[in-house]
């Protein structure tokens, strides 16, 4: 029977410069001991058919008699159990500890992706503020799926939580595919009974505002898609040689165009890349009329295809970039992950109205009508608050900056008098169920205050002190009762802060704790929320180089390992050591980028030797 192997060595060379890639510099002492990562995952003893099975074909080799086949422990795993197991610097461990002793819910988001070994991956990302009110992003797991179905996806969620021991969900970050909400229904049946949901879960779908905002623009585009295509295919013919290309810069050195940036080419599927590609060709107009003069199967190229762009087409692009520009920095400004978005959910989502109703009275007829198509998709989404989770109105009102006062003018604005009515009062009603729900339970005030009158002579006079607040405390709730004003009102009616582009709204929140203990807590997790899944969306990036065209035969289990290492070390080491880290990563790409050179550098001569020694002998 013939069997297959790859070469051992190459494997080893590989795995190792992965390691060292991602933080591993030692190479003795590995544990070899099986751990579990996530509680679902485990190092595997072998590299065989059953644990590599997608695109990896490492087979062990026959062997017969007393010859036996050699071990094939993957030494990333290796390194990564002795990273994980090695004293102080457990940083699983640490994150469990973070997420115990944290008095906030924890909030998700979670993605899925395919990789080249068509591989189905699950990310799940948690997010949560701690005690010392900073905002924390961490990788729970980074697993492969058997299927994209909604109860699929919400067991390995479920797992994942468990595992980590989190049992305190606050919101999940998805996007508008149907098995997502799916996936939601099977968490709040599970979570509900156990008490870890918040208003039984009324709160813990959150649909993804990049992605919406992705298919306003993409509705719009459709509508000015003959002046797109027009520059498209210019810019298409030019990059697509280097003759071409070479030629093209001397007209932008002729013309005196003074763009530094050169033409680049748009992936149709995805906007802001077409938005990008819009902005560098508009500078280049004069060029592409010079290029023309010079190659004269230019204009008839592309009159084959969509046709030559007009004047008119560059002004409609020059439009469409301007217009494009504001959801290209609304998007980068929700992507972010190392501060608060939520509170900015309803300032970008009025500045998209804006936009949207302005553009509805532009002149120009083709904006219109693309103005026109994008509103009605931003009405399918966010024209109905019965269709949106108000936690984001809720982050509104706790940033100090905006509040009630704010949000109420705002609304009043983008609706109809009655509209906004209705909207408020759903607001405040949904806002004040919100606040009795962390407000703690009165009981324990009414046990603490129905202390016994009597105070014997003996007692030390700490106790007598403390007996005497106890009294104080419970004649306030017989002469106030319970209707006296909660720190809720006394919240909304302080005056707002001032409008500042640096406002730390976590430092505020820390700051005032004490005089709202029970906003406080709703602001942790509320300004906890993401309100786009580029977290876990990320995470493929990384995802995607580890296992590109030339390592496809990494096993998911090393996959794992390799990104959530590489997010647990980045968010726990020192900048200097991430510093370190990178530049080394950049040393070892040189290395190699010159071992690439110098290998068909010498493949070159070999062919020019053999082709040599045909010609001798073809004399000969």
């Amino acid at each position: 029977m013939e069997v297959s192997y790859v070469n051992k060595s190459t494997c080893r060379k590989e795995e190792k410069r992965l390691a060292y890639c991602y933080g591993f510099s030692s190479f003795t002492g590995m544990s070899t001991e099986p751990t579990s990562i996530g509680g679902s995952v485990t190092p595997p003893t072998s590299i065989d058919s059953e644990n590599s099975g997608v695109g990896a074909s490492i087979q062990t080799k026959v062997t017969t008699g007393k010859r036996k086949a050699p071990p094939q422990m993957s030494e990333v795993w290796s390194h990564f159990t002795k990273f994980i197991n090695s004293e102080g610097a457990n940083e699983r461990v640490k994150i469990k500890q973070l997420l115990r002793s944290s008095c906030s819910r924890v909030c998700l988001t979670t993605d899925t992706w395919t990789s080249l070994q068509r591989v189905n991956y699950l990310c799940i990302t948690a997010h949560f503020i701690d005690n010392d009110w900073k905002l924390n992003k961490k990788i729970l797991n980074f697993c492969p799926i058997s299927s994209h179905k909604g109860e699929s996806i919400g067991m390995v969620i479920e797992k994942c939580l468990l595992n980590w021991g989190i049992d305190k969900l606050f919101t999940v970050t998805v996007d508008n595919a149907s098995s997502n909400d799916v996936a939601i229904g099977y968490l709040r049946k599970k979570f509900n009974p156990r008490g870890g949901l918040v208003q039984n879960g009324k709160y813990l779908h959150m649909r993804c505002m990049a992605h919406i905002v992705n298919l306003i623009v993409v509705e719009g585009l459709k509508e000015m898609n003959k002046s797109v295509e027009r520059v498209r295919g210019a810019v298409r013919y030019v990059r697509q040689s280097p003759a071409r290309l070479q030629k093209f810069k001397e007209c932008v050195v002729v013309e005196k165009i003074e763009c530094k940036k050169m033409l680049c080419l748009d992936v149709c599927t995805r906007w802001n890349s077409t938005y990008l590609m819009l902005d560098i060709a508009q500078n280049f107009e004069r060029a592409f009329e010079r290029f023309e003069e010079q190659d004269t199967n230019f204009r008839a190229e592309l009159e084959r295809g969509e046709g030559w762009p007009s004047v008119d087409d560059w002004d409609n692009v020059r439009n469409l970039r301007d217009f494009l520009e504001h959801f290209y920095e609304v998007t980068l400004r929700i992507s972010g992950t190392s501060y608060v978005t939520s509170n900015n959910f309803f300032d970008e989502l009025s500045e998209i109205d804006i936009l949207l109703r302005d553009a509805q009275l532009n002149s120009n007829i083709d904006f219109n009508v693309m103005a026109i198509k994008m509103k009605e998709k931003y009405d399918k989404y966010w024209g109905d608050i019965d269709k949106m989770n108000l936690l984001m109105f809720v982050a509104c009102v706790l940033d100090p900056r905006q509040k009630l006062k704010y949000l109420e003018f705002a609304l009043s604005e983008m609706s109809s008098s009655e509209k906004d009515c209705e909207m408020m009062q759903k607001l405040k009603e949904s806002l004040y169920e919100l606040f009795d729900e962390y407000k703690p339970p009165l009981h324990g005030t009414c046990s603490q205050s129905s202390v016994s009158t009597h105070v014997s002579i003996g007692e030390p006079q700490q106790k007598m002190k403390r007996r005497m607040q106890a009294l104080y405390k419970k004649r306030e709730l017989e002469i106030c009762g319970e209707d006296k004003t909660s720190e809720l009102d006394k919240y909304l009616a302080e005056a707002n802060e001032e409008f500042v582009e640096d406002f730390d709204i976590l430092l505020w929140w820390k700051v005032n704790s004490p005089r709202f203990p029970t906003l406080s807590k709703i602001a942790r997790d509320v300004l906890a929320i993401p309100v786009s899944t580029v977290a876990s969306e990320s995470a493929f990036s990384t995802g995607g180089r580890v296992l590109d065209q030339y390592r496809s035969s990494l096993t998911p289990k090393i996959v794992q390992a390799l990104v959530c290492t590489q997010d647990w070390i980045r968010r726990s080491s020192s900048q200097e050591d991430i510093k370190k880290i990178e530049e080394q990563i950049q040393e070892l790409d040189k290395i190699e980028n010159g071992l690439m050179q110098m290998e068909i550098f010498w493949r070159d001569e070999m062919d020019i030797f053999w082709k040599d020694e045909m010609d001798i002998n073809g004399e000969c």
